[in-house]
């Protein structure tokens, strides 16, 4: 309906809110007020849309466009009961109006009965001269329902009718995607190229697949081209550079995200990847500037938090990677990561108070991984605080039950207490299971050795 909108319409778009602002009623020919309603329903105007259906119902009461526009709005309203009505009466004077199978379908597919949705698109099929959009429709509901092999016939077909289709190229690489069929989604892109060699887009996307096929030749040509067909394709760069970056060759890397970065918004994504590659080539300095450039443009973006916290801690500088955890806690507390971090960092200053929050912080995270539980009682050893050491590690043993470590550790803080019977009760355990326990505790408390 209505699909190329003349712009001489516009007039009667001033025309109608003209009209609502006095209590007169101005006459629309049927035309005008299919454009009007259409124009509010595509902007999201419901109500004002209801009012030109309104108008155009009286105005002209036998219109098929202007049920259709009236259904359309009930559909939208999830009225779908009385949608379907109106569709039946429309059915009765025009058995093969495209758009009244099209609405019937689209509530079909809202009461979630996909099945019979298709069979209906299949119906429309039969009457339709212009395929894409329903076949773009079939596709939809394939995938609603996990069909991605029908889902992907679908979409292309619409694909080889519509190779400028965005949203259709990437519903098709979905299901290539999720059938991994690379060798195959290949061959439907390149035939797709044999009729559309400038498309800059699927070259791109044909780039992707070769990748996943580990033809990293064949990758990089299909980038290069992407690049050729349109030097101003800011994606085609950075994937380009993530493959050289991944072949070490990180200078040339290097050249493709900085200029992918002219000819868009600056990317928190693409100047961690540029620090990356510094960092591989010992460039310190632009190294940490291209971190710090990265959460300047993005401060939520945690990766490059973790990266430049990281950066510390490899030159053993803990004090200023703390400085950088805590400001990247100050952003966000809730994220399991930057207490790990917290707790690492705190650990090797012997900062242990410190270190036992952050673990507690990770479990009450809900990441019950055994290594944070495990840090956490250590640092309760460290800190001689041998009753809440067994009381961890009882919550510990609960999740991790054949863990010779654990009862090792419950065991020494038992000894500390003075509870012998306790202790031998879990030093017998750590018997049991001698062979998976790690060497390092020995280092640690050789005086429990001789007792296991």
């Amino acid at each position: 309906m209505l699909e190329d909108y003349s712009q001489g319409f516009s007039s009667s778009i001033r025309k109608f809110e003209e009209m609502l602002k006095t209590n007169y009623t101005y006459f629309f020919d049927a035309q005008e007020i299919e454009y009007v309603a259409q124009h509010y329903i595509d902007f999201g105007k419901i109500n004002l849309a209801k009012k030109a259906v309104k108008i155009g119902n009286k105005q002209h009461p036998a219109n098929i466009n202007i049920l259709l526009l009236k259904s359309e709005i009930l559909i939208l309203e999830d009225k779908l009961e009385t949608a379907n009505e109106i569709l039946a009466f429309i059915h009765e004077i025009e058995p093969n109006n495209l758009d009244a199978y099209i609405q019937k379908a689209t509530i079909l597919s809202k009461l979630k009965k996909h099945k019979k949705s298709i069979e209906t698109l299949n119906e429309c099929l039969i009457y339709s001269e212009y395929k894409f959009e329903v076949w773009h429709l079939i596709a939809l509901e394939f995938l609603t329902i996990g069909n991605f092999q029908k889902a992907m016939f679908y979409f292309r077909l619409c694909i080889e009718n519509e190779p400028n289709d965005h949203q259709v190229l990437y519903n098709l690489i979905y299901c290539i995607d999720n059938l991994k069929l690379f060798k195959e989604g290949v061959k439907i892109l390149r035939g797709i190229l044999e009729k559309d060699p400038y498309n800059e887009l699927v070259w791109l996307e044909l780039g992707k697949l070769y990748l996943k096929l580990k033809n990293l030749n064949q990758a990089l040509k299909s980038f290069d081209y992407a690049i050729l067909c349109d030097d101003q394709f800011s994606a085609a760069y950075v994937e380009k550079a993530k493959l050289l970056q991944k072949n070490n060759n990180y200078l040339e890397a290097i050249e493709n995200y900085q200029f992918s970065l002219t000819l868009e918004s600056p990317s928190a994504f693409v100047y961690l990847r540029i620090a990356e590659c510094f960092k591989m080539i010992s460039k310190e300095k632009l190294e940490m500037k291209y971190y710090k450039l990265s959460i300047k443009e993005d401060p939520n973006y945690e990766e490059s938090w973790l990266a430049l916290i990281e950066y510390y801690l490899n030159k053993n500088n803990f004090k200023g990677a703390l400085i950088y955890c805590n400001k990247a806690l100050k952003i966000n507390e809730y994220y399991p990561e930057y207490w790990k971090m917290y707790a690492k960092i705190n650990k090797c200053l012997n900062r242990f108070v410190a270190a036992e929050e952050g673990f507690k912080n990770i479990i009450g995270l809900g990441i019950d991984e055994l290594r944070s539980w495990s840090g956490w009682i250590d640092t309760l050893i460290s800190q001689n605080k041998w009753e809440k050491g067994y009381l961890i590690g009882k919550k510990a043993k609960k999740l991790y039950p054949n863990v010779p470590d654990l009862d090792f550790k419950i065991a020494l803080c038992y000894l500390n207490l003075g509870k012998k019977n306790e202790m031998e009760f879990y030093l017998e355990n750590v018997r049991k299971n001698i062979n998976l326990l790690s060497p390092k505790l020995l280092e640690f408390y050789p005086h429990l050795e001789v007792l296991i």
